[in-house]
């Protein structure tokens, strides 16, 4: 027979090895999800990486402009590297370089994660006045007009109700 410790130890066990089980599948669901949609996020890298190379093609020649084409060509390059690091690693890698990056440079590391949050906030941005922009083209709603008030006069008292 068992005792109620056991019972309450056997119970603890068997909970912990749900937890473990469920939060393993888990995140094996989740990897799966991430490697699935990254081609979109890939070619999205390539989109912006071949825009960069045809703003610097775009630039004149001359010494103001030499910095700009350079960066931008800098840029590129980097969003290459980007979307072909993106393709050859799963996700479980990415998350590792990621996690190192984070512990080895923390600077570099919140300047990208706030480069990041500001392109998503622009381009939800855009979004949202993009669909706004598409309701503006409708005729406006009527507006409804605003109540009025009419007041009676009312007769002085001790006039007999003639005013």
């Amino acid at each position: 027979m068992q005792t109620p410790s056991d019972d309450r130890n056997d119970l603890r066990s068997e909970l912990r090895n749900d937890a473990e089980n469920l939060t393993s599948a888990a995140t094996d669901r989740l990897h799966e999800e991430v490697d699935a949609r990254k081609s979109p996020l890939v070619d999205q890298a390539k989109s912006a990486s071949a825009a960069l190379d045809r703003a610097a093609g775009e630039l004149g020649e001359g010494a103001m402009l030499s910095w700009i084409r350079s960066t931008l060509e800098q840029g590129a390059q980097q969003m290459r590297r980007l979307a072909e690091t993106i393709e050859q690693k799963d996700s479980r890698e990415l998350a590792g370089s990621i996690r190192h990056l984070a512990r080895d440079n923390p600077v570099t590391f919140l300047t990208a994660c706030a480069a990041a949050g500001f392109a998503a906030s622009r381009i939800f941005r855009a979004e949202a006045d993009g669909s706004a922009s598409g309701a503006a083209m409708a005729p406006p709603a009527p507006q409804p007009q605003p109540y009025t008030t009419v007041t009676t006069p009312v007769p002085p008292s001790g006039t007999g109700g003639v005013i």
